[in-house]
């Protein structure tokens, strides 16, 4: 066991530091006391294991907002008296304790005050964001029943287009068969005028040949022959 003498600078003073050392001297098992100093600083005077010190040190070593430790100055002033038994807080005079823990209850008041009007804010942001929520979710409500009707009027014409494809094949095979009778009909029709071209000559041929039995008969008759 040791001795040691630490002195605190900084906002350390009227924001319950000392009560805060002593809570955390406590829970090390550290004997001695803390007071409060004229010139604004906190010391401590303290015997404890040396294996622990830095770990307490560490742990007053504080900036939250209302205290704010700027510089630690350590000492070991040589080893443990055995004088202490327990932590304490060393009070100064009453007059000066009231003062300074009606000035910590007012800035403990301030602070939680400015916390509860962040708060506030915070709320009033999170019920504004909650709102444009709702408007985007309403928003995307619109837009997912207009997709479905999108994609219900898209259904509609693919089922007309398969329709319509599935008319369009079988106009396509008509047309087919009527093609093919018509390529019958007309090859029925060049067979038939083929014939009909044949029996003209042939009758052609036969009126010609008449003819020029007739005609030399003719010329027989009047001594031509």
């Amino acid at each position: 066991m040791r001795r040691f003498e630490i002195i605190i600078k900084g906002k350390v003073q009227k924001v319950g530091y000392r009560d805060y050392v002593e809570e955390v001297a406590r829970r090390f098992n550290i004997v001695g006391f803390v007071e409060n100093l004229k010139d604004g600083n906190v010391r401590i005077l303290c015997e404890a294991d040396e294996k622990i010190i830095d770990d307490f040190l560490k742990a007053i070593n504080v900036k939250n907002g209302l205290t704010e430790v700027e510089k630690i100055i350590f000492k070991d002033i040589g080893v443990a008296t055995g004088e202490f038994q327990h932590f304490e807080i060393k009070y100064g005079p009453l007059e000066e304790e009231i003062g300074e823990r009606m000035a910590t209850a007012v800035k403990y008041a301030a602070a939680m005050w400015s916390d509860i009007k962040e708060v506030k804010t915070d709320i009033k942001e999170m019920k504004s964001d909650i709102k444009e929520m709702k408007t985007d979710i309403k928003e995307m409500k619109t837009d997912i029943k207009e997709m479905k009707s999108d994609i219900k009027e898209m259904k509609n014409d693919i089922k007309e287009m398969k329709s319509d494809i599935k008319e369009m094949k079988t106009d396509i095979k008509e047309i087919k068969e009527d093609v093919k009778i018509v390529i019958k009909k007309e090859d029925e029709i060049a067979k038939n005028i083929l014939d009909l071209r044949l029996d003209l000559k042939s009758y052609l041929d036969d009126r010609f040949k008449k003819i020029e039995e007739e005609i030399n008969l003719i010329k027989s008759k009047i001594g031509l022959l």
